[in-house]
């Protein structure tokens, strides 16, 4: 979930900032400016509510990098961050929806990864982070409380960990939306991909019975089969196509995804540049954060080892954080570049900040 609001309000600075048409001496009247347009009640992106994972997966930063605790979130944290989350009314998505149409030129029908960003991301709480959801041994509790206090859930799996028990039940308890990470056609190739552990027929078989599951039991969760483009051969192109055909006709909503963490390749610039964030600037910063398992806040999904932390929930409140000395001397770098050597959004990120667009 993000701040459609914020969405909105800020286009047209944006368009002026990726138009080139502001510079370097407009940097304190754009911090001014979207200051005031970022509510100061901080939207949730997401709650990891673990980070154990039992996959290795090449294009995560988890594989390599991660050094942190496995746990799992406690129970009281997640009752707490989800007290501070409102579902956005029908009014307010129905107008988001006509913009994101009418002044964004995006359909809201489109099977995309686009389509689902806007229609599925904006008002969906994502209950992943750098984990295998279903190793929460709370996963159930969790997507019972957000169904209780009436908020849309979402999350990213590996099928061939999940079992069906779980999985149904997760869809039974209100699930809205369960997604699928599917990076290839073949066995062996995606266990290149994902690791050992990684079996495609037996995935694939899956995901057909709770089509079916679904079906049966009058349910709403949307399935979502989703390939990461790793853009690796010329013939992932004609894969990506092969995918979609597969899925054409049945009741799920599956997309090719861009890849996250090009960072990665370090010693690969071709790779590197084919990032889907390369022609916008990030907004994280203004229009959502994220929640780690420990507590700790960080500006986004790309934070895989706390290594950028802007405060920690049992310490201070969310509004604390998100208006406090860390988030404010965040915006203002990346406004400004004043980035110090080494900080992970100058150095270790795929999107452009927004000082890149000034002239």
């Amino acid at each position: 979930m993000y701040d459609i609001n914020f969405f909105e309000k800020s286009n047209d600075l944006k368009k002026k900032i990726t138009g080139h048409l502001l510079n370097e001496n407009d940097c304190n009247d754009i911090i001014a400016e979207l200051d005031t347009q970022r509510s100061k009640k901080p939207k949730i992106y997401n709650i990891e509510t673990t980070n154990y994972c039992n996959m290795k997966c090449v294009m995560c930063p988890r594989t390599m990098y991660m050094t942190r605790k496995n746990i799992w979130i406690d129970d009281s944290m997640f009752e707490n961050l989800t007290d501070n989350i409102k579902k956005y009314s029908d009014k307010d998505l129905n107008h988001f929806f006509d913009w994101v149409e009418n002044d964004y030129k995006q359909s809201m029908k489109e099977v995309s990864e686009n389509g689902f960003y806007f229609s599925v991301v904006s008002q969906h709480l994502v209950l992943h982070g750098f984990g295998e959801p279903f190793l929460d041994k709370n996963l159930l509790k969790r997507i019972n409380t957000c169904t209780k206090k009436n908020i849309p859930t979402y999350f990213s799996c590996t099928p061939a960990t999940m079992t069906l028990e779980k999985a149904e039940k997760a869809m039974m308890a209100g699930l809205g939306v369960l997604k699928f990470s599917l990076d290839a056609l073949d066995e062996k190739k995606i266990q290149e991909i994902r690791g050992k552990k990684a079996n495609f027929k037996e995935s694939i078989d899956k995901i057909l019975h709770l089509i079916e599951f679904k079906k049966k039991n009058n349910l709403n969760t949307l399935l979502v089969p989703c390939m990461i483009d790793l853009s690796m051969e010329e013939t992932d192109t004609e894969m990506h196509k092969e995918f979609l055909s597969f899925w054409k006709d049945k009741d799920v909503f599956a997309y090719i995804k861009s890849q996250d963490n090009r960072w990665l390749y370090e010693n690969d610039k071709d790779l590197k540049s084919k990032s889907h964030y390369s022609k916008q600037y990030c907004e994280y910063p203004w229009l959502s954060l994220s929640v780690m398992a420990d507590g700790n806040v960080v500006p986004c999904t790309q934070i895989s080892n706390s290594e950028l932390v802007m405060g920690n929930i049992n310490e201070n409140t969310l509004e604390e954080i998100w208006n406090g000395e860390n988030y404010t001397k965040l915006r203002q770098m990346h406004v400004d570049g004043s980035f110090p050597k080494g900080h992970k959004c100058k150095d270790k990120c795929d999107m452009k900040k927004l000082y890149q667009y000034l002239k």
